[in-house]
């Protein structure tokens, strides 16, 4: 829709929902606007008093409704005040115990809240205090052979299973030359790939992908950008169809992808499904 600017007149388009609301082609135009024809709200900008910072003593100006016994130019101020005088703030409801650093001895001061927690008088004391804490249970630590390699690592007796690794390789290789979740070990394990999809599937293939203008029909990819044919993805598994290959290879069931990602992501997007 359009409309014209409040201020220079100039034509400009807005939205519909936006009509009522959109009065200005830029904030130079609004600013300069609002200088001419100053909104009631500017009104209130000549109430407002003269005080001091209470902190630098620099005068600023304020509305009388939020004049407190303290005024603050910024907030760096404020902090500044807070740190000088904070021995003279809500001293009257602090209560203070004294404790006996575990590390040296030394005595010192923290509020009530803190007696059980507060053990230390500095963080150099809680450093040297962590120190000798991870000592002692390094100390506890196993010597074990990694499960792969047979080189000797050290672990807490609370993280020692069955199989340890000394690395995220060993642990790949072992796996791997184990097939322990390989095959019908895994987890997402469906029967098996099928090698044949009937007498018909190739003939169904051809007609799939030229339905499908030889076009991906998730990334939208053509074959001539692939490089090479497209895959020709089941909606609803072979398998489901217990070797009734007519039903499970109509066009309707089938639908054109590149092989990576669009063909992996559907299969991996079915295993979770299944295993959900």
């Amino acid at each position: 829709m359009k409309k014209k600017c409040l201020n220079c007149d100039k034509e400009i388009t807005v939205k519909p929902s936006q009509y009522e609301r959109k009065k200005y082609c830029s904030r130079a135009c609004k600013t300069d606007y609002q200088k001419k024809n100053p909104p009631a709200f500017w009104d209130e900008m000549s109430k407002k008093v003269a005080v001091r910072c209470s902190y630098c003593l620099r005068e600023i100006l304020r509305k009388p409704s939020i004049i407190r016994q303290n005024n603050f130019c910024n907030h760096e101020c404020k902090r500044l005040y807070q740190i000088k005088n904070g021995h003279l703030i809500n001293q009257h409801l602090r209560k203070d115990v004294t404790k006996s650093c575990e590390i040296c001895g030394k005595q010192f001061i923290v509020p009530e809240n803190r007696r059980e927690t507060a053990k230390y008088c500095s963080k150099s004391c809680l450093g040297r205090a962590n120190g000798r804490r991870g000592k002692t249970q390094y100390s506890k630590k196993v010597k074990l052979p990694c499960s792969n390699c047979g080189r000797e690592i050290e672990k807490k007796p609370s993280i020692i299973k069955t199989l340890n690794f000394c690395s995220i390789q060993c642990m790949g290789t072992f796996y791997s030359k184990s097939a322990m979740f390989a095959g019908e070990n895994s987890g997402t394990w469906a029967g098996g790939d099928i090698s044949y999809y009937g007498p018909n599937w190739l003939s169904q293939r051809r007609k799939a992908r030229a339905r499908d203008n030889y076009t991906c029909q998730d990334c939208g990819i053509t074959e001539h950008e692939y490089g090479s044919e497209l895959s020709v993805h089941h909606l609803i598994p072979f398998r489901k169809f217990e070797g009734d290959w007519k039903k499970a290879n109509e066009l309707s069931n089938l639908i054109s992808l590149c092989e990576y990602p669009c063909h992996r992501n559907r299969h991996s997007k079915k295993m979770v499904d299944d295993i959900v």
